[in-house]
């Protein structure tokens, strides 16, 4: 997600925005508002507070680039302290998210030039765990979804998109899930070459019991 709300069919990872960070020269940190990086995150933590998602930035080299530079640094300046912000070497940023930070006007600083590194922000639906559920705990990340995507397009949410179906993602091709529903009407999926299942998003079958071949490897919605 981003402020304008992006969505990508297949992967919430979801809910995606790209922060391009502002030109810099070398050695020099420039200001980003940290409360529009902190904006989506801070809004998340009202509308899931079960955190069934949890939010993931990532740098990664600017367009045309191989790699991030040796010396990237973030870092978050709160009044007169000043916070390092850790980026580990496959690119994740660890930034504390906190809303007195926010209200208080602190900046996330970059030391690179525009176009040099990128930042996305995704968010991630944690994996039900075990194979036998209910369709409501199976499919709990669609409902939050919705909110968050209905609360971000206000009196537009008529308009907004809603969820669609869920991809199980398997470790292997073959894997099945099967649906038995309080009559006891059964459904069944098999994944497909990728390990994957396209699951349709149906409230009406939240107190069906689902049981899975194998314990699933991720979760993702698509939308409409």
């Amino acid at each position: 997600m981003s402020p304008a709300l992006a969505f990508r069919p297949a992967r919430l990872g979801l809910l995606a925005v790209l922060l391009a960070l502002p030109a810099a020269a070398y050695a020099e940190w420039r200001d980003i508002p940290y409360a529009e990086v902190a904006k989506m995150p801070l809004k998340l933590s009202t509308l899931d507070p079960q955190h069934i998602y949890t939010a993931r930035l990532m740098a990664k080299p600017g367009k045309g680039l191989k790699a991030l530079p040796a010396d990237f640094r973030l870092q978050v300046k709160v009044g007169a302290t000043v916070v390092p912000v850790k980026v580990a070497p496959d690119g994740r940023i660890e930034l504390p998210i906190r809303q007195d930070w926010a209200d208080a006007g602190a900046v996330l600083q970059s030391n690179q030039p525009k176009g040099v590194v990128a930042v996305n922000m995704n968010f991630d639906a944690r994996t039900p765990p075990g194979t036998r559920m209910s369709y409501a705990q199976l499919t709990e990340s669609a409902p939050v979804l919705e909110r968050g995507i209905s609360d971000m397009a206000g009196l537009m949410s008529f308009m907004a998109p809603d969820v669609k179906a869920l991809v199980l993602k398997f470790d292997r091709p073959g894997h099945t899930a099967v649906l038995t529903l309080p009559g006891g009407k059964q459904k069944r999926w098999t994944s497909d070459a990728k390990g994957r299942i396209e699951l349709p998003w149906e409230p009406k079958w939240a107190t069906g019991m689902v049981e899975l071949s194998a314990p699933l490897a991720g979760i993702d919605q698509i939308l409409k």
